[in-house]
């Protein structure tokens, strides 16, 4: 009788251990997709975070309550035309129209060619179509890009100009005035013009949050 009592123990004893063991590897499964759903959502939360923050330290410096700005995420950004264009997530549903400007916290980044209801195709500053008048000093001239080089050309008086001096757009189009350009990085003149090779204010590696400004209207 002993004998059989001891063979019971035993089973139950080896029962017990397999139960144990299903809730040991059940607990190892459930602590490693618990992990894992944590690191998941640590990573969705330190992106979110990362554009929340980059996009409040873009409107600090804008008036945040101004209606002159709308502020839209870069939706596409073509590696085949990377200099070229862009898609923003803001479109007519918002307001936007064909030919307003969209600029950074850097300065003028492009302007809408055409627009859907929630998105918009932006020329960047480097497309080959740019064709823009401009203000460097108390003089203006036309900059236009070729090849990715952005000069200014058909200045329109004989001030001399130098490296280091900022390029704005003028106040002479639809564009509003007074928008960063870049900087005069080389300075070529004859005795008949100069020409001014202008090194882009903006990074147009780095678009993640632009402001759209609408063009100027002229009654």
């Amino acid at each position: 009788m002993k004998k059989y009592t001891w063979y019971l123990v035993l089973f139950l004893t080896f029962l017990l251990l397999i139960y144990v063991k299903d809730l040991v590897f059940v607990a190892i499964l459930s602590q490693a997709d618990f992990l894992e759903t944590t690191v998941v959502l640590e990573s969705d939360y330190n992106e979110l975070k990362n554009d929340y923050d980059g996009l409040l330290s873009k409107n600090n410096l804008w008036d945040p309550t101004s209606t002159e700005f709308i502020t839209s995420k870069v939706l596409v950004h073509d590696p085949l035309a990377f200099m070229d264009e862009i898609t923003i997530l803001k479109g007519s549903e918002q307001g936007l129209n064909v030919g307003d400007v969209i600029v950074n916290q850097d300065g003028y980044v492009g302007r809408i060619t055409s627009t859907k209801e929630n998105s918009s195709q932006v020329e960047l500053l480097m497309n080959k179509n740019t064709q823009i008048s401009v203000k460097v000093g108390s003089s203006y001239g036309i900059l236009k890009s070729e090849n990715n080089i952005l000069q200014v050309v058909d200045i329109t008086s004989k001030e001399a100009m130098t490296e280091g001096m900022i390029v704005y757009t003028s106040n002479y189009t639809d564009i509003p005035g007074d928008i960063v350009i870049g900087t005069v990085s080389e300075v070529a003149s004859n005795a008949l013009e100069q020409t001014l090779t202008v090194t882009p204010s903006v990074d147009f590696n780095s678009l993640d949050y632009v402001f759209v400004r609408h063009k100027v209207v002229y009654d």
